[in-house]
């Protein structure tokens, strides 16, 4: 249970006076730029990345965490986040807000995966008459459960869901109270299960969200669902230094998947989890690193169903190809 006070410390931590702190500092040799990560699988490829590769050489770099996509959307607006990792769905929703935002690339192709105690689910259609909670509404993995739940003909009345801030306060209810399910993505989904497990609590991975979706979408088989997004003209004057931290996110990525344990242990200075989960989370990762503008035609695809879904969850309007870098 302690993994959950030390995720909130953390970020809080970490978020303390993220809009007052410049972001790009000017020295004597070389910039320095805070790159803001989630408290997700995918800011480990960022984290090795970072410590690795080469683009430090270029930009003095520091890893900052956000606590929520509340706080990455204002941190944006405000001017004093110039990069960082993000939900497919907030680029293009910031974009269409008229801020100079680019999606820069995509770091894994979904995370999300529904638990239930006691017994297996076989469908999204068993979820109808039980409880469900999650964590950020409105945001992708509510987003992409809805498109699943529109397209299956399940009755979203019949869900009892219950939104809450964080995904360790969703963890913690699901754990304790009387919730049936819980919607909930990785490396969080594998704390809880082994948290479960060392309480005895029988807790199942009972839906995979992917294999659902590429079995529901099949133009669109797979979900971006984050990646990192970066001011445009920052963007434009360090051409030199994002094509190196692309070679290096790709280098970062072969070395993780050549060992998970020395990925976890490595990943354990950075994530809010403990070493175990986080080796355990990677086989449910889908970890990529791909440059938006090479996948562009799938990121249309992907967009268009959440535009039919609701417009105002990406801005209003469908995104423009300028968006992908």
């Amino acid at each position: 249970m302690s993994s959950r006070r030390e995720f909130l410390q953390h970020s809080i931590a970490f978020g303390i006076g993220a809009l007052s702190i410049p972001n790009l500092l000017f020295s004597s040799e070389k910039l320095r730029l805070d790159i803001w990560n989630a408290p997700a699988i995918i800011s480990l490829v960022v984290a090795v990345a970072m410590k690795q590769g080469e683009a430090k050489n270029l930009i003095n770099l520091n890893y900052k965490e956000w606590r929520n996509p509340d706080q990455l959307r204002a941190g944006f607006a405000s001017g004093s986040f110039l990069l960082s990792a993000s939900p497919i769905n907030v680029g293009p929703n910031l974009a269409n807000q008229g801020l100079d935002v680019k999606m820069l690339n995509i770091l894994t192709n979904g995370l999300n995966y529904i638990f239930s105690k006691g017994e297996n689910l076989n469908s999204l259609k068993d979820l109808e008459g039980k409880k469900l909670i999650m964590a950020f509404k409105n945001d992708l993995p509510d987003i992409v459960f809805r498109a699943l739940c529109i397209k299956n003909s399940v009755n979203l009345n019949k869900i009892d869901i219950t939104y809450v801030q964080t995904p360790p306060e969703a963890m913690m209810m699901f754990l304790k109270k009387d919730f049936d399910n819980i919607l909930i993505s990785e490396p969080m989904a594998s704390a809880m299960s082994l948290t479960a497990k060392k309480n005895g609590i029988d807790v199942k991975r009972s839906l995979d969200i992917q294999k659902i979706w590429a079995d529901t979408f099949k133009q669109v088989p797979i979900i971006p669902q984050a990646g990192l997004i970066v001011n445009g003209k920052f963007y434009q004057e360090n051409l030199e230094f994002f094509n190196t931290f692309h070679k290096d996110l790709k280098e970062a990525l072969v070395w993780i998947n050549s060992s998970f344990d020395l990925a976890a242990q490595f990943g354990s200075k950075y994530l809010p989890i403990p070493q175990p989960a986080i080796k355990e989370a990677l086989n449910y990762a889908n970890l990529k690193v791909e440059r938006c503008q090479d996948i562009a035609q799938n990121l249309d695809l992907f967009f268009d169903i959440i535009y039919n879904i609701n417009p105002k969850l990406i801005g209003g309007k469908m995104p423009s190809k300028e968006l992908y870098l």
